[in-house]
């Protein structure tokens, strides 16, 4: 990190300092969806479980596929379209009529690895048109008679319901999606993923005096998104919090490598995050530059005064 100069770091708290309380209201929890109920049934679920205000989900799953859903809670509902959206990787259990070999799949899986056309299948509710999608990683896990295990790294946007469709009409067979699992989303993994119930028996041992496990399961605003950081002064928050851009005066230090028009998080001294901002001068221009606005502020996270 670059630092450009001292500052004051009076306002708000560490993130280990916060209450229950205050987590609740500036967090998130990874939930291992299970398959029946949407996504937005789960999201609801967990705001009846929390009492909270208000909740929003990343990445949504169909009811019959489970896994990692990443759910906002309160203020941090306004991150939802600056979390990480980059990568998503999936487990699946597939049937093939009639079965085919190894040797045939590998065959048909060589040629939907890297850069691939595909169109959303008619469940989706996005516009069906023809678009790229990558796939980092497509691995046969087991084949065992007309059930097949593999596990696919891609692009965010790429359903592996087409995938498995198309498999179908490469090897000339009937392809079928028999069950999905999100493995990884946003950045989180199954290791930091809890069901329902368990979240459930935290809040109860929250509500009698025992907050530990139910913090221990919060994710703080702050590491929801991968974004790069900057941290600001008191008196340029507090500008910032009435919807001020941040100029370069007011930067404290800043992650390098941040480029023109890229999105980053204003930090308090003390790590609290106030802002996502848009950039519009670079990390080399805001070192070498006395004046002038540097960070467009996009969307104020935490208001502080």
């Amino acid at each position: 990190m670059i630092k450009l100069k001292e500052g004051r770091a009076s306002l708000g708290k560490r993130l280990n300092e916060r209450s229950i309380s205050e987590m609740l209201e500036y967090s998130g929890v990874v939930i291992d969806k299970p398959r029946g109920p949407s996504s937005h049934e789960v999201t609801s679920f967990v705001k009846k479980i929390l009492n909270a205000r208000r909740t929003g989900h990343a990445g949504t799953l169909d009811a019959d596929v489970s896994g990692v859903l990443v759910v906002m809670l309160n203020s941090a509902c306004k991150l939802s379209r600056f979390l990480s959206k980059s990568t998503k990787e999936y487990v699946s259990v597939m049937s093939i009529m009639p079965p085919a070999s190894e040797k045939e799949i590998e065959e048909v899986f060589s040629h939907f690895r890297g850069k691939i056309y595909q169109t959303p299948p008619l469940e989706s509710a996005v516009k069906k048109q023809l678009r790229i999608r990558e796939v980092y990683k497509l691995n046969l896990l087991e084949v065992e008679k007309t059930r097949v295990l593999f596990s696919a790294k891609v692009e965010a946007g790429t359903y592996i319901r087409k995938l498995i469709t198309d498999f179908g009409m490469l090897l000339d067979r009937d392809t079928k999606m028999l069950e999905l699992r999100r493995i990884s989303a946003a950045g989180f993994s199954l290791d930091n993923a809890i069901t329902l119930q368990t979240l459930s028996d935290y809040k109860w041992l929250a509500d009698n005096g025992k907050p530990e496990k139910l913090k221990s399961v919060l994710v703080n605003a702050e590491e929801l998104i991968k974004l790069k950081k900057v941290v600001a002064d008191d008196e340029a928050i507090l500008s910032i919090c009435k919807g001020a851009n941040l100029a370069v005066p007011g930067i404290v230090s800043l992650d390098e490598n941040i480029e023109v028009g890229e999105f980053v998080q204003i930090l308090t001294g003390k790590g609290e995050l106030v802002a996502i901002a848009r950039a519009l001068l670079s990390s080399g221009e805001i070192k070498n530059r006395k004046h002038g606005i540097a960070l467009d502020t996009e969307r104020i996270i935490h208001i502080f005064s």
